[in-house]
């Protein structure tokens, strides 16, 4: 997109407003006009108020300036309040667009693109745009109309005084055009260098315990010393650039009046053109009435550059392509029964050559348990974000009751659908928010309930204000356990047909595990459920588990059937749980001891580390 279809793009924003549009244009008009007549009042003031000593005509042109004066306040009110008005309300539009988007935006975007980098483009892009049309456009409007003025008066009252006088305010037009299209690219650089500490800066956020894990803080704040040096060199250059400029431009706006006191004086003294002092005078207020709005111009042009250069960036993201979207003729999703069929499913991520799943072949039955496993990187994550389109299959299909998920409407199959991740993100809003975040509806009693379920009623009410405690960002104040009861209690209450369960107690002590596992027991009843896990105590009960490598199904059944299958399941289990069930049978040759402490730690009385120590003894 060049740079003028990308400005013309911009503009379009102004459509909805123009009615303030107008009214800040008549304020331009009106104002331009008001400030063009006083020149030419001091030009009357000196040649007949003062020359004839006509006293009450000097008190009748100052009257008429105050008048003047007051309505040249009235008109500049009206032109930058409906100008800043509408400015505001363009930027509003556009974060609105921009963040609308992002909201749609497939995984497959979000995977590629920095938070860092959408922050900058939300913000500080829309910022640009936004000055653009309060100050760029307004003030340039009036710059032109006030030069444009300005000469035709001049020039209707002595056409060879006025081209003399102009003679400077040419080169000076040229240099301020010039100084625009130098520090366009010089712009950008400062975007892009505030797009990458942007980036930098999300990042090491987040990732602050890393930093402080391994000791890297110094190294981070060298890195972002060198990246926060170009920033300032680009600055430092940019402003280079406008403080030669500035004295420049002045050098020539004070050449054009000197010519006005030498070339007027001349003409006056020889009577030629019918200069007299009065126009003399006129013509320097002209001038420097001129001159400021010349010199402006380069301001102008930046702040045009500024926002066309953000407003690419912006409409990079606005015109990303929505991968994941409902079709025109998507139907409603009706309620979900919980029997779904991947049928022949290959997946290719958009950046892979390699397929990340290949020739999937499963069917559920509604509610039942499906264990998926196998190494990292074999698949097991994708297969489960197929089911409510997170991406879209390669080739094949997903079913749900018998419809492609393609084919409904995105909403109506997500709402069927509740996740518990490993990593489950809770947001800066009290418990009870985080709680109802799929049901905004929901009242108190039925989010105390889901807590409860959920195993977290009880801490939950140890804060000082309960339900309503502020959990901070990410749920920083609450431990692993903790917010994973939450985000689980978050998925019982949308009451979902379809359960993901993604490794969620793979971080977790084993008291915590057995706490929320007691949660997940309690979600699981009635659904059809997706557990993703790496230990096998979670899934041995499931009643069809998928063995995924390298992106296939190797081996598909129940617990028993894939020990004698003695595949990669059967290694698996042998590493994890040969010993565990070893030491079981052992302590049931004692006499039925682990029937007691089966039930103790049941109950609570023992956890499992409580249980290790205790065999280990």
């Amino acid at each position: 997109m060049t740079n003028w279809q990308t400005w013309k793009r911009m503009m379009r924003y102004m459509l909805p407003y123009k009615k303030w549009a107008s009214y800040a244009l008549v304020g331009v008009i009106l104002g331009m006009a008001l400030q063009i007549t006083i020149p030419t009042i001091l030009r009357y003031v000196v040649d007949r108020g003062i020359a004839e000593r006509d006293a009450d005509f000097m008190l009748q042109a100052g009257v008429l300036i105050i008048v003047l004066g007051i309505a040249r306040g009235a008109a500049g009110f009206l032109f930058r309040y409906f100008g800043e008005k509408m400015s505001h309300q363009i930027a509003y539009d556009v974060r609105n667009e921009v963040y609308d988007k992002v909201q749609n935006l497939s995984f497959s975007y979000h995977n590629q693109a920095q938070t860092g980098t959408l922050i900058t483009r939300a913000i500080s892009d829309v910022d640009e745009i936004q000055r653009y049309f309060g100050f760029g456009l307004i003030d340039g409007l009036n710059t032109a109309l006030l030069t444009i003025g300005i000469a035709v008066v001049m020039f209707y009252t002595s056409p060879l005084l006025t081209i003399v006088t102009m003679l400077p305010l040419i080169p000076l037009a040229f240099m301020s055009r010039n100084f625009a299209m130098q520090v366009d690219p010089m712009w950008r650089k400062v975007m892009d260098q505030i797009q990458i500490l942007s980036a930098h800066l999300q990042e090491n956020v987040v990732g602050a315990q890393v930093v402080r894990a391994f000791a890297r803080e110094d190294y981070e704040i060298n890195k972002w010393k060198v990246q926060n040096d170009k920033l300032y060199t680009d600055h430092i250059t940019l402003i280079d650039r406008w403080s030669r400029y500035l004295p420049a431009s002045a050098l020539l706006a004070a050449s054009s009046t000197a010519l006005v006191l030498i070339f007027g004086g001349l003409m006056q003294q020889n009577d030629m053109g019918g200069v007299t002092i009065g126009i003399v005078v006129a013509f320097n207020a002209y001038v420097l009435m001129l001159a400021q709005p010349l010199r402006f111009l380069g301001f102008v042009i930046l702040l045009l550059t500024q926002a066309v250069a953000s407003s690419h960036r912006v409409f990079e993201v606005l015109d990303a392509e929505v991968a994941i979207d409902s079709k025109p003729d998507a139907v409603e999703m009706p309620t979900i029964n919980g029997y779904i069929k991947f049928e022949n499913v290959n997946f290719v991520y958009d950046d892979g050559n390699q397929p990340a799943l290949r020739k999937i072949n499963f069917e559920t039955t509604p509610g039942q348990v499906v264990a998926v496993l196998g190494q990292t990187g074999s698949g097991k994550t994708t297969l489960v974000n197929l089911i409510p389109r997170f991406f879209d299959v390669t080739d094949g299909a997903v079913t749900i009751d018998g419809y492609d998920v393609r084919e409904v409407e995105l909403r109506s199959l997500r709402r069927q659908i509740g996740f518990v991740l490993q990593e489950s993100m809770l947001f800066s809003a009290s418990i009870h928010e985080n709680i109802a975040y799929g049901r905004t509806d929901a009242t108190r009693e039925e989010v105390i309930a889901a807590a409860r379920a959920a195993n977290a009623h009880d801490f939950i009410m140890e804060f000082p204000d309960g339900y309503e405690t502020e959990i901070g960002e990410r749920g920083v104040t609450l431990s692993g356990g903790q917010r994973q009861r939450v985000a689980i209690a978050r998925a019982l209450l949308i009451d979902p047909r379809i359960l993901v369960l993604d490794d969620s107690t793979s971080s977790v002590d084993t008291q915590t595990e057995f706490e929320i596992q007691e949660a997940l027991n309690e979600l699981m009843k009635g659904r059809t459920t997706f557990v993703i896990a790496q230990r096998l105590n979670t899934v041995k009960e499931a009643g069809l588990i998928l063995v995924l490598a390298d992106g296939e199904i190797v081996e598909r059944g129940q617990h028993d059937d894939l020990l004698e299958q003695n595949g990669l399941y059967a290694e698996i289990y042998r590493l994890q749980l040969a010993d565990q069930e070893r030491l079981k049978q052992e302590l049931i040759a004692l006499g039925g001891l682990v029937d007691v402490i089966e039930h103790k730690r049941e109950t609570g009385e023992y956890n499992m580390q409580q249980l290790n120590e205790f065999s280990g003894d």
